[in-house]
């Protein structure tokens, strides 16, 4: 094999990678925050510090505690994942989602009714693995976060 064959097969193996590449958008994965969230007669004993993605007012709250272990990763379930919340106390908390990165259904969320405080327990259940953005509302308040969920 001579060098300018190699050159060509080489170029041509980086050209094909690179125009696959160039479809793909990366996902902005939100980062939590580390942070005590607000005390709330409706969990026993003091909350403690953990991941959350917080809103820029603080009033909307989601646990982010599968960012704790690295050993963990969203996956696509019906069932989902256990989520709490706290949200403007006793405000009914609406949560939406959709895939970022290709067609998919939208995010399932299961959201029991009559938790008259801050917090708010649900479940949230992704159809698909890809790049996911979750938006939160309650009363004025809106928190939109992006998690990547894995195959």
């Amino acid at each position: 094999m001579n060098i300018p064959f190699r050159f060509s097969v080489s170029f041509l193996l980086i050209s094909i990678f690179l125009s696959a590449c160039a479809g793909h958008k990366p996902c902005p994965v939100s980062e939590p925050v580390w942070a005590k969230p607000p005390e709330d007669s409706a969990i026993s004993g003091s909350s403690g510090y953990g991941n959350y993605f917080v809103n820029e007012d603080r009033s909307i709250w989601a646990s982010a505690w599968w960012t704790e272990d690295e050993e963990y990763h969203l996956r696509p379930s019906e069932d989902g994942i256990k989520v709490g919340w706290f949200r403007p106390a006793g405000a009914e908390l609406k949560i939406t989602g959709q895939r970022l990165d290709g067609e998919a259904p939208p995010l399932q969320a299961i959201i029991p009714c009559c938790y008259p405080t801050r917090f708010q327990a649900t479940g949230l259940a992704f159809p698909a693995e890809g790049c996911w953005e979750v938006t939160a509302k309650a009363a004025d308040s809106i928190l939109s976060f992006v998690v990547r969920v894995e195959p």
